[in-house]
């Protein structure tokens, strides 16, 4: 059971320590050098190299619909007590929780990458990255089923294909490039090579949970594939944390044993100034409008050796309790742990291997600059396609960049028409030295009593460091180039409109 349990930690802690894409808040940030990401055609304003452990970059971050106030409530004399507690009525629990609960954690760790300009203003890059993806579905019946158990009457749950557990980690070395059409198009495109490690899916086919204060018992079965390398060879029955153990020990004894498939993916975008476009059409002049299209991770990765496994089996077990002393939780679990050991048993089934979809993802975003770009809004929205569910979430951003070397924004995100988190991110850029950029995607505005929060489950940090690469004249594109030219020549109209005119200027 101690290896179970190690071993889900040891998951679940490798997914919550990357993200897959640079954060959402990034993407209408120009200095940011990873900005590409999510749009292929966002070139960076100048070139930039990193490689770890000296320089490089690292995000931290999960999405659910769960949060702590679904789970912990205040009770009397303002302590705070579970879901269970005898307080809280089932109706107040049932009212929070959505039909299906699920929890989703993305990463990528960027081992290598650079960016440079050439000449006629193409950008090319190079990134290599460690990336994992994962997430679990849990229906709110599995919670009330502990919830309406603890009142002492049986209570039975029938699990029927609904809890869903996935889990995929894969290395991506990917070659990008980017150019302008005219002064308005900018288009660009990656191709990605990918390296599987493993790729696993678990679904509950049937089960039934029956519970009182006296006995509980599981008769259930769950089946799914592992793909990878290192399955067994024939048909066996093994203990899940041997399983996961005997491939871990494989990789560390030698790497390339880690190499269970190969695929490939494409990144596409565009980018597209709508000033001219405007102008064609509206009777007056309307400047600042960018927009902007980017589809990433389309591909997917072909392992040669997979394996069916089931999971399931049946348990009965006397002496569980659970109730509140004090306000506190008692769990007395009897023999439960040997019994769930028992339960955990993989019997695997050789098969043929295949192929698994990436997560694919849609940006569509439009900025509106103004004050000679000083300033800008922008609005994106997100569509995730696969793994471990298809969801989409809409940024509304406020963009800072008095001065070519620093840059802010603050950002608000909704997912399924309710905000769920909100964030910065600041990025600095100076001539010469290592450009820095940290972003927060959640501010909590309501804590409880322990200064805990409550209302948000959406988290990512990001933490960056790069190293500028090109001369002065070729960090910019051209046409960024001329933009900022404009704006000095704009600026210096003014001063000499002031000059020739005192009577202009305003103390």
């Amino acid at each position: 059971m101690k290896k179970i349990i190690l071993t889900v930690l040891t998951a679940t802690t490798l997914a919550m320590t990357m993200q897959a894409q640079s954060p959402r808040i990034s993407y209408f940030m120009d200095k940011y050098s990873n900005r590409h990401q999510r749009n292929p055609a966002l070139s960076p304003a100048w070139g930039y190299v990193n490689f770890l452990p000296v320089i490089g970059a690292f995000d931290v971050g999960l999405q659910s619909n769960m949060k702590l106030s679904d789970f912990v409530y205040p009770v009397s004399n303002g302590k705070l007590g579970t879901f269970l507690h005898p307080e809280i009525s089932t109706k107040q629990v049932s009212r929070r929780l959505g039909n299906m609960n699920h929890l989703g954690l993305r990463g990528n760790i960027n081992l290598l990458g650079f960016g440079y300009y050439t000449r006629n203003d193409r950008f090319w890059s190079f990134d290599l990255n460690l990336k994992a993806e994962g997430g679990m579905g849990i229906p709110k019946d599995f919670f009330m089923f502990f919830k309406q158990g603890m009142s002492g009457d049986p209570t039975t749950l029938e699990l029927v294909e609904n809890m869903n557990l996935a889990l995929r980690v894969y290395t991506e070395a990917s070659f990008g490039y980017a150019q302008d059409l005219n002064e308005d198009i900018r288009v660009g495109g990656k191709f990605k090579f990918l390296v599987g490690v493993a790729d696993g899916r678990l679904q509950m086919e049937k089960g039934t949970l029956m519970m009182s204060q006296d006995v509980w018992r599981f008769n259930g079965l769950g089946a799914g594939t592992v793909m990878g390398k290192g399955l067994p060879q024939a048909t066996d029955s093994v203990v899940i944390g041997d399983f996961i153990d005997d491939m871990i020990n494989g990789y560390t004894d030698n790497p390339l044993n880690a190499i269970g498939g190969f695929g490939g993916a494409v990144d596409l975008g565009v980018s597209y100034k709508l000033d001219n476009l405007l102008g064609s059409l509206l009777p007056f002049e309307l400047n600042g409008f960018t927009a902007s299209l980017g589809i990433t991770d389309l591909g997917f990765i072909r392992y040669p050796s997979a394996a069916r496994v089931e999971v399931g089996g049946a348990i009965e077990f006397e002496g569980a309790r659970l109730q509140y002393v004090d306000s506190a939780l008692n769990v007395s679990m009897g023999d439960i742990a040997d019994q769930l050991e028992e339960l955990m048993v993989l019997r695997t089934v050789p098969r043929s291997g295949g192929a698994r979809g990436l997560r694919t993802t849609t940006n569509l975003g439009l900025e509106y600059s103004f004050l000679n770009d000083k300033m800008s809004a922008g609005l994106l929205y997100s569509m995730h396609f696969g793994l471990p569910r298809v969801f989409s979430d809409l940024t509304l951003s406020y963009n800072l960049r008095p001065w070519e070397w620093f840059s802010f924004s603050l950002a608000t995100t909704m997912m399924q028409g309710f905000f769920r988190s909100a964030g910065f991110a600041m990025n600095l850029t100076p001539r010469y030295g290592l450009t820095f950029f940290l972003g927060l995607e959640y501010l909590p505005f309501e804590f409880n009593p322990q200064y805990i929060p409550i209302h948000s489950a959406n988290f990512n940090f990001h933490f960056g460091m790069t190293m500028p690469f090109g001369g002065k004249n070729n960090r910019h594109h051209k046409y960024e180039r001329e933009k900022h030219k404009r704006a000095r020549e704009a600026a210096r109209r003014v001063d000499e409109v002031v000059i020739r005119n005192p009577a202009l200027d305003v103390d």
